[in-house]
């Protein structure tokens, strides 16, 4: 079909924000006087943060309300552009809204930490513009090659976010490791693609869908190297999301890094990663020769992933770790839906419901750390949050609605999400793995509800400090954006429902 600009409106703009900021902060001249930035050609970090701030809030605002109102208009027919390399139209633009959601969630929680640190802001919310660009393009992605692209577009400059702040060690030592492991993942995922290329012809994920379901289920050269090839792809993405073995990276790299970009890379790159999953391995009925083995691989890194994860976060002292190891356990949890997916697109929508559910929750976590971190003091450990009930009242509630939520307690999404994924098992006849999970779930608890234990139930060690509450308003937008999210669709999940279903129906 000829090539209609409407079904990419959304990129569009989101390129259009990404060159507004970079040319206004390349001629170095304040763009609201009415903030108190001067006229200098030369201003100051700080008129310098807040212009960026202002910048790049506003316009990812109106980026999603384009998403919004373009995508709605075009959900009821679902093409294919620029040969057949993206997906538009259709439910797409429900993950699309999802991931700028969690943008300006980040952008909120961002506004006073780059102050407060003195982060280069600009340069900040332009590598987070690039990196919303990949995941939103990822999302849509119809073509292998697309989709490393992609995948590489999103994760260079969370690379360089990890390590903005220069002067710590720390941070370094993150940013190298995230950048060498994943390098070491895009080649797997490259190294996966050339096998698939090689014994199809072809790039295109449904054309090679198609080949799959042709192939023989008696064992040939065939079927094992067009198998090996989806093993690659499978561990290449797997690094993404952060599923046991290959998730080494990720309690040292959510340490280090600025806390909010942690809360960014730990809803959307997974969102967006599981998404291509989804893509790639939901239908798997159309090959069955690969069925078996791909319901059986999922069940047992989703497992393994779930145990480690919620084994290991039980002795963190460290909060960021904790819910480093916590992600990684999440990550099994939406891997378990992906066992017996084949069978019904209800799975499907489960991981969508759950990946997107997970934004609001560990937005609103990661949001209450940097409403506690003042100067060069940052809330990272379980001492920092001792006793801060008394003090912060507000703070300590959103982190228990958080931590219920995430423990996967009633009436918070996260509760509705577990059963979600449970009764796809079920279903799925996975008894034993359910089983399974559901006594690591329930060990899961033990951490979460220490975090409440130690803001309620303890007294600080030291004075805790006072917090300027007059610049807390975009953090507290974050943390009462989320709150609502988690509470009103854990008591009415219909409407995430509908959204999940809508968007699996474009991916299954």
């Amino acid at each position: 079909m000829n090539f209609d600009p409407i079904f990419l409106i959304g990129e569009f703009s989101l390129v259009a924000l990404i060159v507004i900021l970079t040319l206004v902060d390349a001629m170095r001249k304040p763009v609201f006087a009415l903030l108190g930035s001067s006229a200098e050609i030369t201003p100051d970090i700080e008129s310098r943060n807040r212009q960026a701030t202002w910048i790049a809030g506003i316009g990812l605002v109106i980026v999603a309300a384009v998403y919004f109102i373009f995508g709605k208009a075009t959900s009821g027919e679902s093409v294919s552009l620029l040969h057949d390399s993206l997906r538009a139209g259709g439910g797409v633009y429900i993950g699309k809204l999802a991931i700028i959601g969690a943008g300006i969630l980040t952008i909120l929680l961002s506004a006073r930490y780059t102050m407060a640190q003195s982060i280069p802001a600009a340069d900040y919310y332009l590598l987070l513009c690039f990196s919303l660009l990949g995941a939103l393009t990822l999302i849509a992605a119809e073509n292998f090659l697309m989709i490393f692209l992609s995948l590489e577009m999103m994760s260079i400059p969370i690379y360089a976010l990890v390590g903005l702040k220069r002067y710590n060690s720390r941070v370094g030592e993150s940013a190298i490791k995230y950048l060498l492991l994943g390098g070491l993942s895009s080649a797997f995922l490259l190294l996966g693609i050339s096998f698939i290329y090689g014994m199809t012809g072809t790039l295109v994920v449904n054309d090679v869908l198609t080949h799959l379901s042709q192939v023989s289920q008696t064992v040939s050269s065939e079927m094992l190297l067009m198998g090996l090839g989806l093993v690659f792809i499978f561990v290449g993405l797997a690094f993404k999301v952060s599923l046991v073995p290959f998730h080494a990276w990720t309690p040292d790299v959510y340490e280090g890094a600025a806390t909010p970009v942690t809360s960014f890379m730990s809803v959307a790159v997974k969102l967006a990663a599981f998404a291509v999953i989804l893509k790639i391995f939901a239908g798997s009925l159309l090959f069955p020769a690969f069925d078996p083995l791909f319901s059986r691989l999922f069940a047992f890194f989703a497992l393994l992933t779930i145990i480690y994860g919620n084994s290991v976060a039980i002795v963190q002292k460290n909060v960021k770790r904790m819910l480093a190891y916590s992600s990684i356990a999440h990550a099994g949890y939406m891997a378990l839906a992906l066992a017996p997916m084949g069978h019904n697109i209800e799975a499907v929508q489960a991981v969508l419901f759950y990946g997107i559910g997970y934004i609001a929750m560990n937005m609103l976590a990661f949001g209450v750390l940097v409403y506690l971190t003042y100067r060069d003091k940052y809330c990272e450990t379980l001492e920092d949050l001792t006793g801060i009930a008394r003090k912060y009242p507000g703070a300590a509630a959103v982190m228990s609605v958080a931590m219920f939520s995430l423990g996967g307690l009633p009436p918070a999404v996260g509760f509705v999400g577990k059963v979600q994924i449970f009764l796809q098992l079920i279903n799925g006849k996975f008894y034993a793995t359910a089983v399974i999970a559901l006594l690591f779930s329930m060990v899961a608890l033990y951490f979460y509800i220490n975090v409440i234990v130690v803001m309620y139930m303890k007294e600080p060690e030291a004075e805790v400090a006072n917090i300027d509450k007059k610049s807390m308003l975009p953090v507290w937008l974050t943390l009462g954006f989320s709150t609502l999210f988690i509470l009103i669709l854990g008591i009415l999940p219909s409407p995430l429902m509908e959204w999940s279903l809508e968007w699996a129906k474009m991916l299954f």
